[in-house]
């Protein structure tokens, strides 16, 4: 009888078959999972960045009033400075304008949200529409934003947001915080 040795080729063939079949396993795991965690990183920024945009501009446009413009993708508007404030507010009235960015009033100023490519952007303008330093992003990879302000009575501003970031890595390419628009409605306190 000859004493066996080593393994025969067939028994190699098979040993080396199934590593690599486990071996794809682990692979295809791992790389299961980290779309996943990526998924979910990416659908928690783009929700950030939403809701941290809307909050911020409800919080500023609750005090708006003065003149107030909008456009399909920019609002310009006023905040109560103080009643009968001093030159160049009109006397025994509320003087409208914005703050600086120090913090001092200025009256006749405006504040402005704009889309400014995939930027949600938040400026001051001066009494002649000149943009003035404290440009602040308040959100990035913004795909579409919309204003609509309802004047009279009503006195409202609806703010229609939508994120979404592209990357290759993602799953379809793309990751919108919903299919639609987050929507805020704004009821303005001053009139």
């Amino acid at each position: 009888m000859s004493k066996r040795r080593g393994m025969t080729l067939f028994e190699m063939l098979v040993v080396l078959l199934l590593f690599s079949i486990i071996t794809g396993a682990v692979f295809l795991a791992a790389s299961s999972s980290q779309t996943s965690y990526l998924s979910t990183e990416t659908a928690v920024y783009v929700q950030q960045q939403a809701r941290q945009a809307l909050s911020e501009m409800a919080r500023e446009l609750r005090q708006g009033g003065g003149a107030i413009a909008t456009a399909i993708n920019q609002i310009d508007f006023q905040m109560n400075l103080g009643y009968n404030q001093a030159a160049p507010c009109p006397p025994n009235a509320v003087c409208w304008g914005a703050r600086d960015q120090l913090g001092a009033s200025q009256a006749g100023w405006r504040v402005q949200y704009r889309l400014a490519g995939a930027q949600l952007l938040r400026e001051l303008l001066d009494a002649v529409g000149n943009p003035q330093a404290g440009t602040r992003v308040l959100a990035n990879d913004v795909t579409s934003l919309q204003f609509t302000y309802v004047g009279g009575t009503t006195r409202t501003v609806t703010v229609q947001l939508q994120v979404q970031r592209t990357s290759a890595f993602l799953p379809g390419g793309a990751l919108a915080v919903a299919p639609t628009p987050l929507v805020s409605r704004v009821k303005l306190r001053n009139g």
